[in-house]
């Protein structure tokens, strides 16, 4: 039986139930629906920001892959100089310090010897590390490139270990707490940290 003027109907039971309050009900549930959501989106947009973050952590990894064995190659391919090589080596965009004696020669048009092309090769590399070449932005690099070549030649062949290091920002769900600020606040996000990759070269006389 219905009463729509007193503002209450008959349920399945026979009970009576006011309209007013079956609606506020409804309402109430789609309010709490929606919060849930809510949560559920943000939850999700936290995951996408550390699937973005880790595809440009790999690109980065995959790309250095590529410098150092660029530069490898180059290595191998100048036993001359690289056969005896020097202790140490620096690269920073395109500065070299450590290596082979600083020259203005451009090895690409013209006939270098081993250390003016040994130089040429690390000058060049370096400024590829930083996305361009002879100032001029060329391809992607990687975000503050820069690499370290220590060698041995004491033992035969010489070996060369290729350190690569660029810089990336961090994305992290949460934001570490003071107590563990000291561990966990390098990784937070908005922060920089500096990743590297290392390898082995070995230049065969």
């Amino acid at each position: 039986m219905h009463c729509l003027q007193c503002g209450f109907v008959d349920n399945a039971k026979g009970g009576i139930m006011s309209i007013k309050a079956q609606r506020g009900f409804s309402l109430l549930e789609v309010l709490v629906s929606m919060l849930v959501i809510m949560f559920g989106l943000l939850g999700i947009a936290g995951m996408q920001m550390l699937a973005v973050n880790n595809t440009e952590t790999a690109r980065y990894n995959t790309m250095a892959t590529i410098f150092a064995s660029n530069m490898a190659a180059k290595m191998q391919g100048n036993k001359a100089y690289w056969g005896t090589p020097p202790n140490s080596v620096s690269v920073d965009g395109p500065t070299v310090t450590g290596g082979p004696a600083s020259t203005s020669a451009d090895c690409f048009a013209t006939s270098c010897g081993p250390s003016a092309m040994a130089y040429y090769d690390l000058k060049n590399w370096g400024q590829s590390l930083l996305g361009s070449v002879n100032g001029t932005v060329a391809a992607q690099g990687l975000p503050g490139g820069y690499a370290a070549i220590t060698c041995s030649s004491a033992s035969s062949p010489a070996v060369c270990t290729l350190i690569i290091y660029w810089t990336e920002k961090n994305i992290a769900l949460t934001t570490p707490t003071a107590v563990a600020s000291a561990a966990v606040g390098p990784l937070a996000s908005g922060t920089s940290s500096t990743h590297n990759y290392q390898t082995l070269v070995s230049i065969q006389p």
